[in-house]
């Protein structure tokens, strides 16, 4: 059924604006009344409902699919779909009804008054809220004054004629709409195809927003710092530089990069609330991997990170760089011989950077760093440790006894400090008095015929209550224990592994559960799922006891340093000077866990 009157469907209207002014010339009070009156709502527009706009466009003498490209029809709970774009939820207007007051008067043609006000129409492209300037009129795009009715565009405006022909509503805005151009041609389908339309509509207008901010006032300033014009022009200046394209984005990264910082800064610490948005913001969408990748690469090509860091949703497989200071601290050479060394050697280029910048390749320069370094090889590790070679295969799988960088899968090198971890785990044990019954742990798993594992687990997870040390030998064959109490506590557990809950390992350990489950995911150890041993069916999850007393002899978190009564921030920064640094930092950013060898010195 065709209405007695009807108006024009603009190319850039929305659908909801076309619905308004046609129950607006057909003098009903507003669209619900005109949908109402033919069975259908408002929300089935807004749930782009195919029979109600087919029949909201017949009712107009308009052609279905037009009406229908210019609706906002949801894809899912998060996006929409609109003149062939997709665009998120987040970045839409879709209840507000604002206006350029311009375009409004332009629309009128001087005809200020109610029979006139069915000519002006909203744009699609004032319902993105990244849109704040009038690519025409460079006008703030503004709201009603006072009751804004949602969608309802001609019952909003028609209190406000007098207003908007005098201008009053008039607030020129001081950017060039360079986004919004940009946004009209997207959806109009006229604009040039480049970078920039990787990006989704409402992601892009995000992107420049946060990318503008930094650039003009200042990596750590917020969104939420900003005032309406100072977006504006962020916006602004955020799209010229992506307009520019990749090369001239990555510039800017590495603008923030090269700032003043200090060695124990992060990412975080350089690029500000750009790393902080794609870290844990919205940023880290899906929507957002144009710049999320290419601002991974960036930190990838630019930063020394150590294998296994995360970075922007990607497990680092390897070390790809080191620095002076990094190098130093690995390998146990003083930063000033190391420079002069790798100089010497072409892997380092001369500059007067300083030693966590200066930045060379890892792999390139993995055998001479072992050389220089003097790591510890298989052999003398066997030596120094008193073990078998079948002992110290046991210890590696098991994740108690870590290779260094260097050597291979059949002959590992050691760091000096992994070594020297093992020997003062020796020798943290007192001295067995003069005559005794003790056997070696060596002795006890030949005699008992179990395996090194098992009983350096009864040690670690401290349940031998007599544990000796005899000064005269080295190694495993130094440690003197009970070899009763051994097999009592070894057939104790017989057929059954010990384990914890999560909730109370992260107790014990000041590890939070989450970190905890990102430590499992890392391989560090494993999870289980058992019955609650009170409730007998409620699952939870807990931990193997031997798995995690491994991890717990070599690693300690900060905050289970903080227990000593020193303030954390004490902690932090006496490590920090140190040049400890984690060898594991939570998603989150706000735990950390050290490796108990580097600590023995501090």
């Amino acid at each position: 059924m065709l209405m007695p009157h009807s108006v024009t469907l603009h190319d850039d209207e929305t659908a909801l604006s076309f619905g308004s002014r046609l129950a607006a010339v057909n003098q009903l009070p507003s669209l619900s009344e005109l949908l109402k009156d033919f069975q259908f709502t408002i929300t089935d527009i807004l749930n782009g409902d195919p029979t109600t706009l087919a029949g909201l466009a017949e009712l107009g003498g308009v052609e279905a699919t037009r009406l229908s490209n210019r609706a906002f029809r949801p894809l899912d709970s998060s996006s929409y779909r609109i003149a062939g774009s997709t665009v998120e939820k987040r970045h839409l207007y879709l209840r507000r009804n604002r206006i350029c007051p311009a375009c409004f008067r332009a629309d009128l043609g001087g005809q200020m008054s109610a029979s006139a006000m069915v000519n002006a129409y909203a744009r699609v492209l004032w319902s993105f809220s990244s849109a704040r300037t009038c690519p025409i009129h460079h006008l703030f795009l503004v709201a009603p004054p006072e009751e804004d009715l949602m969608y309802e565009f001609a019952s909003s405006w028609s209190p406000w004629l007098l207003e908007i022909a005098d201008g009053e509503l008039d607030d020129p805005s001081p950017a060039e709409a360079q986004f919004e151009r940009h946004l009209s041609d997207r959806l109009a389908g006229n604009a040039t195809k480049s970078w920039l339309m990787e990006f989704s509509l409402g992601a892009l207008g995000a992107a420049c927003e946060m990318m503008g901010i930094s650039l003009l006032f200042g990596k750590q300033v917020g969104i939420r710092d900003m005032t309406s014009r100072d977006l504006a022009v962020a916006t602004d200046s955020g799209f010229a530089l992506l307009a520019e394209g990749p090369q001239a984005v990555v510039a800017y990264f590495e603008t923030l990069h090269s700032e003043k910082g200090s060695p124990q800064d992060k990412p975080q610490a350089r690029y500000g609330r750009i790393y902080e948005w794609m870290t844990r913001g919205s940023g880290k969408g899906d929507a957002y991997a144009p710049l999320r990748d290419l601002f991974r690469q960036h930190i990838l090509e630019t930063w020394p990170l150590d294998a296994g860091v995360m970075v922007l949703g990607y497990r680092l497989p390897e070390r790809r760089l080191h620095s002076i200071r990094t190098a130093s601290q690995t390998h146990g050479l003083h930063p000033k011989r190391l420079r002069r060394l790798l100089t010497d050697a072409g892997l380092l280029a001369e500059s007067d950077r300083p030693d966590f910048e200066a930045l060379f390749s890892a792999p390139a320069a993995q055998t001479f760093l072992e050389q220089a370094s003097g790591s510890v090889g298989y052999a003398e590790a066997q030596r120094r440790l008193g073990m078998t070679r079948t002992q110290m295969e046991r210890l590696i799988a098991g994740g108690q006894l870590k290779p260094g960088e260097g050597g291979d899968k059949a002959r590992p090198r050691f760091t000096e400090a992994a070594i020297s971890q093992w020997t003062s785990f020796f020798n943290s044990f007192p001295c067995a008095p003069q005559h005794h019954t003790l056997t070696s742990v060596t002795e006890t798993v030949s005699n008992l015929g179990s395996t090194t594992t098992d009983v350096l687990n009864l040690i670690t997870q401290q349940q031998l209550r007599e544990v000796f040390r005899d000064s005269r030998k080295q190694g495993l064959s130094a440690i003197l224990i009970r070899k009763g109490e051994v097999a009592q506590r070894l057939k104790a557990v017989q057929g059954r592994r010990l384990s914890t809950s999560i909730s109370a390992v992260s107790k014990d350990a000041g590890i939070s559960t989450d970190f905890l489950q990102q430590l499992a995911d890392a391989g560090c150890f494993g999870l289980v799922q058992a019955t609650e041993t009170r409730s007998h069916h409620q699952p939870e999850t807990r931990i193997p006891d031997d798995e995690f007393a491994l991890f717990n002899a070599q690693y300690v978190s900060r905050r289970y340093l903080s227990r000593s009564g020193r303030s954390p921030i004490a902690i932090k920064r006496k490590l920090d000077d140190a040049g400890i640094e984690p060898a594991f930092v939570s998603l989150d950013g706000k735990e950390f866990i050290y490796e108990r060898g580097h600590l023995v010195n501090i």
